[in-house]
């Protein structure tokens, strides 16, 4: 049972978009490969290459198709994309935690609210929705600023970014990508950064 009572009710609700879409192994049969203790490079190489996949537009397609009056039927807000992807990355990173508060950093006022967290994985998870020129751009800077954010948190070594696009050409996305991937150190914390741009 999962620690939050938010993961929980995630993971109740989107039992039954793992049930029918059907492109996602059951979560029982995706266990984590650890190698002394860490969780192996494996792990987060499959659930990268599940998320650069056409996954999402999948079973976006689906609910087009078969549950035309399903809110998944048009990915329209972040929080729907965000549903998506935790139903994804859940079922290769059983310990995933839906919108894990983070402690207050060293000087901070607040704490942090990264959308999915993994301690097994070391990982922390973002998701953002582009949908046209301007929420390009918001989305941007919130990537920028969300570096320094957790960077500032040493309870991960990767931070993943992915970012949707609906009914939107996002602009250079490769170029994109490779803006906000690479290695970062945030006051004295090393950490590694990736960005994935869909569709």
């Amino acid at each position: 049972m999962p620690r939050h009572l938010e993961t929980a009710a995630v993971l109740k609700a989107l039992a039954e978009i793992r049930e029918v879409q059907g492109l996602v192994p059951p979560m029982e049969s995706a266990k984590p490969i650890y190698r002394d203790g860490a969780l192996e490079n494996r792990t987060l190489d499959t659930l990268v290459a599940l998320l650069r996949s056409d996954w999402i537009l999948s079973v976006q397609g689906y609910f087009l198709n078969h549950r035309p009056d399903s809110a998944y039927a048009q990915l329209d807000d972040e929080s729907k994309v965000q549903d998506l992807v935790y139903c994804l990355a859940s079922s290769v990173i059983p310990d995933l935690h839906y919108e894990d508060p983070q402690r207050k950093a060293r000087g901070a006022l607040t704490s942090t609210r990264v959308d999915f967290s993994s301690r097994s994985a070391r990982m922390l998870v973002e998701v953002k929705l582009a949908t046209g020129k301007h929420q390009a751009k918001k989305v941007e800077a919130e990537i920028s600023e969300d570096i320094v954010k957790y960077g500032r948190h040493r309870s991960f070594d990767i931070l993943i970014f992915f970012v949707f696009c609906h009914s939107y050409a996002f602009p250079n996305p490769r170029e994109f990508e490779l803006g906000f991937t690479g290695s970062q150190q945030i006051g004295g914390h090393r950490f590694q950064t990736l960005c994935i741009v869909r569709p």
